[in-house]
């Protein structure tokens, strides 16, 4: 029988023996099994997974230890004054519910190590289920179930939704998948409405963080230009669209935003610069939408129409262009060339390609071969089915387009590639259905090309043994273990590197001026001015600044480029094990070396 609740007909798609419900929860048990190792970590040991997680734990306790809704200040983080983050409440919420939830029968510490792997392992089943949707809308009942097997075996649960991982990332791609799938419902005349809630999933993502943008930048121009093309059957959704995200921008605008910054501009996350755009964009949909009940143009008045109302949209756009061109503009200098150039997600994908060039066919080329798909689909279908596709393959483009630009992006494309994957995966078994054995045999062969695990397997990651070592070494710098002892030290204001920050902050009671964030411009630059400076001034600094501990990680490594930089400056220092009389190592059972300024 075929899936339930989708569309198929059994002369075009094999037989299916599973419900969507079954296969889903088949697929959640697969997900499950395969974050059975992080799950024992968390619980176990107490492990996050990165930096933002390890932060995003300290937001959420300071929130429910009485800080303001919309007080996102950390002040352990470059203090006494403290670091704005630029993140919001959204994700907050679901944490801090299933935080309290287990705390009705669980201590503290407990409650928050259930949290933290409750909550990636109920967007990871949500996950399955909005690519079930959208794979189940674009090719039916077997679709639906390719698409659940492809999500599986794309990575995406052994990196963004693994337990431990409590940031903003895995919902935006939840969100992404929603917004889209909502997108090609709408562009059925008959499913307008549902343009109203790929909208609003476009604003309440925008307002988490700005990653979607180019995304939405593109979701913005699906419905004007369908309607440019076909006219009165595309009103309902152009008017549905406008009304959706305008409305959601100003609801959560007014929910997560201060309203002391309603009118401040900021490049790195949602603020007066996107609403001015954003707004502009849902006015000039809905006044499309009148423009045709009033007048019913023919296809020249829409082109000309849309165009007008495109470049009215784009006029706040232009204007604020280098916000978008680039949110990090702010950020020193000194910081960006040494930190955020360097961060590995920030890169673009050749830098990728550069340094790991065997692991650049297992993240981009299930993504590269999903357009490719999505592409011919366009090119061989007809109807609502071309239209829809088309659709998809402008949002997977833009996706792809940013991985270029910066290569964390391949973890949003990959769910809407990889329905490409589940088109062509379908359209070979359509096209052998009558030969089932012959359709059986190529069933396997015809999904790996779209999985990160085919690539991996036909092309192994060469990882040399040290650098390996070296990863290793540097990861159990991040434990729980390695902090744990830290919490008997009388507390003090830590100098380390940006990494150390977020766990210094998350496993003890401490402080620490820098941080992997690109707000914290001032205990940043502080840090790498310390590390910079000859020694003697380097105690000055440290003293003014109120530093009382240093914590190091396998300084002779990650502190090699500090030393090249000053080669007889206080990093270097520290590197020949040969730190200043006015420093006194602290013996503790910890990976860390650590030292203390003395009195």
């Amino acid at each position: 029988m075929l899936v339930s609740g989708q569309q198929g007909s059994p002369a075009s798609q094999p037989a299916l023996s599973l419900s969507f419900t079954q296969v889903l929860a088949v697929g959640f048990l697969v997900c499950l099994a395969i974050s059975w190792p992080p799950i024992r970590s968390v619980w176990l040991e107490g492990n996050f997974g990165d930096t933002d997680d390890a932060m995003r734990m300290v937001q959420v306790r300071d929130w429910l230890a009485g800080r303001g809704w919309y007080d996102l200040r950390v002040e352990r983080l470059d203090p006494p004054i403290g670091v704005l983050m630029h993140w919001s409440r959204v994700v907050d919420l679901p944490i801090a519910a299933l935080l309290r939830f287990f705390q009705f029968f669980a201590d503290q510490e407990t409650a928050e190590r259930l949290a933290r792997i409750a909550f990636p392992l109920i967007l990871q089943g949500l996950l399955l289920w909005a690519v079930g949707l959208c794979a189940g809308l674009l090719a039916g009942a077997f679709g639906a179930m390719i698409g659940v097997f492809l999500i599986i075996a794309s990575g995406m649960s052994l990196w963004q939704f693994i337990p431990g991982r409590i940031d903003h990332h895995a919902p935006q791609i939840l969100l992404l998948v929603l917004m889209t799938y909502a997108c090609l419902c709408a562009l059925d005349p008959k499913r307008a409405s549902m343009a109203a809630m790929s909208g609003a999933c476009a604003a309440l993502s925008l307002a988490i963080a700005i990653e979607n943008l180019p995304f939405i930048l593109v979701l913005m121009t699906i419905f004007p230009l369908a309607y440019a093309a076909q006219g009165a059957p595309m009103r309902a959704a152009l008017a549905w669209m406008g009304a959706g995200w305008g409305g959601g921008l100003l609801i959560f605008y007014a929910l997560f935003q201060a309203p002391t910054l309603w009118l401040v501009s900021a490049c790195d996350a949602i603020s007066a610069v996107h609403m001015r755009s954003g707004l502009v964009g849902g006015v000039a949909m809905l006044a499309l939408a009148g423009f045709d009940g009033w007048r019913s143009p023919n296809l020249r008045g829409r082109i000309i129409a849309t165009s007008f109302a495109g470049l009215f949209a784009a006029i706040p756009l232009w204007l604020d262009r280098q916000c978008y061109l680039d949110p990090f503009s702010a950020v020193d200098p000194l910081v960006r060339k040494l930190w955020l150039s360097n961060v590995r997600e920030a890169q673009g994908v050749m830098s990728m390609f550069a340094e790991h060039p065997e692991g650049f066919w297992g993240w981009v080329m299930p993504s590269a071969l999903g357009a490719v798909a999505i592409a011919a689909a366009v090119y061989l279908e007809r109807g609502l089915t071309r239209t829809r596709h088309l659709a998809l393959l402008a949002l997977t483009l833009a996706g792809c387009a940013a991985a270029s630009y910066m290569m964390r992006a391949i973890s949003s494309v990959t769910p809407l590639a990889l329905l490409g994957g589940v088109w062509a995966v379908t359209r070979v078994q359509q096209l052998y259905g009558r030969r089932e054995w012959f359709a059986a045999a190529l069933l396997i062969p015809s999904l790996a090309p779209f999985t990160s695990v085919g690539w991996t397997a036909a092309i192994p990651l060469k990882e040399a043994p040290a650098e390996k070592e070296y990863d290793k070494a540097v990861a159990a710098c991040m434990t729980a273990e390695a902090f744990t002892p830290l919490r008997s030290l009388p507390k003090g204001a830590f100098l380390a590197l940006p990494d150390l920050g977020p766990y210094l902050l998350a496993h003890t009671e401490h402080s620490a001026i820098a941080g992997p964030y690109h707000r914290n411009n001032h205990g940043n630059r502080l840090m790498y001015d310390i590390f910079l400076a000859q020694p003697a001034a380097a105690q000055d600094m440290m003293r003014e600044a109120g530093l009382r501990y240093i914590a190091l990680c396998h300084w002779s490594k990650t502190g090699e480029h500090l030393v090249r930089l000053a080669p007889e400056g206080f990093a270097a220092a520290l590197a020949k094990e040969d730190p200043p009389s006015w420093l006194r190592p602290i013996e503790a059972a910890t990976i860390l070396r650590l030292y203390e300024v003395t009195p």
